[in-house]
């Protein structure tokens, strides 16, 4: 298995997780590949978002990759405070340039460049979603240190678990205050709004709603109905308006799961009775939701 740090222009960087091609004694194939953004509402990455669920889905077939996209503070020297640099689009500008290099390298790395997706959780999900409807957009393209060929930048699909796609009214914030979140609240503002008191159009303007359009990515979302965290309702809102414009996509509402869980097994918890097996099926269902848009 080929695991390594690929550096991007920005400073950011992926870290690969590829199989040999070689699936038995002079049998080769290539495999599907994704690309995972994990959580952490834009200040870290949320470690069971990351390599976990990389060697999930390689142990599935995939060749993974995980983008550690630029946040809004160093957890390893935090007395740098926030770091001014993250302002959001450059996470989406990140992913962008992630898919080329992948597809680029696609031979290399024994990938199918037709069957490239994405897998984002919570803030990195709004990096996914992001690409997902931005891809083409002139304002991010144009800013890329390379010229994309034709749809490139276009993935087959897209995986959303619990995933930030507009920001939550200011009722739904009041009525669920969560320490943890409360404590990164500044350094989210900061990298998608550069201020805590953000006027009506900054918000619009990282609002996904607003940019879905005809030529919007296949999208997998999953959530549940008690997170405290993002709305569940805009992830509800988000497919109804991508069934507006026709975007093939499949949707599931869990009744219980909270925020932030991942998997959901042993290779995110310690105990296994802790495990919630209910939530857990969205691994499944996201496979067979990839293979069947992948055949289409």
């Amino acid at each position: 298995m080929l695991n390594q740090k690929v550096y991007l222009s920005s400073g950011a960087y992926f870290e690969t997780y590829i199989m040999d091609s070689e699936i038995n004694y002079r049998e080769y194939r290539k495999r599907p590949a994704i690309i995972v953004a994990p959580g952490g509402a834009y200040a870290i990455h949320a470690t069971k978002e990351s390599e976990p669920v990389a060697l999930q889905f390689l142990q599935m077939g995939y060749q993974t990759f995980v983008l550690k996209y630029s946040v809004g503070s160093d957890r390893a020297h935090p007395e740098k405070g926030i770091l001014k640099g993250a302002k959001y689009p450059l996470q989406v500008q990140e992913m962008l340039e992630t898919i080329h290099i992948v597809k680029q390298n696609a031979e290399q790395w024994n990938i199918d460049a037709n069957q490239v997706f994405l897998m984002g959780f919570s803030a990195g999900g709004h990096v996914c979603a992001s690409c997902g409807v931005r891809w083409d957009d002139s304002k991010i393209v144009e800013k890329l240190n390379f010229v994309p060929i034709g749809n490139e930048l276009k993935v087959k699909g897209i995986v959303l678990g619990y995933p930030f796609l507009t920001p939550n009214t200011q009722e739904f914030t009041d009525q669920h205050k969560i320490e943890g979140v409360e404590k990164v609240q500044d350094i989210m503002n900061y990298v998608l709004y550069q201020t805590n008191e953000p006027t009506n159009q900054q918000i619009q303007n990282v609002d996904l709603l607003n940019y879905i359009s005809a030529s919007s990515v296949p999208m997998f979302i999953w959530h549940s109905i008690d997170d405290p965290v993002v709305d569940s309702r805009n992830s509800t809102r988000f497919i109804s308006k991508l069934l507006d414009f026709e975007i093939p996509c499949e949707y599931h509402l869990f009744g219980h799961g909270e925020h932030g869980k991942s998997l959901e097994n042993q290779l995110t918890h310690i105990k296994d009775n802790e495990i919630d097996l209910h939530l857990n099926q969205w691994v499944k269902l996201a496979k067979q939701w990839m293979e069947r848009i992948g055949s289409e």
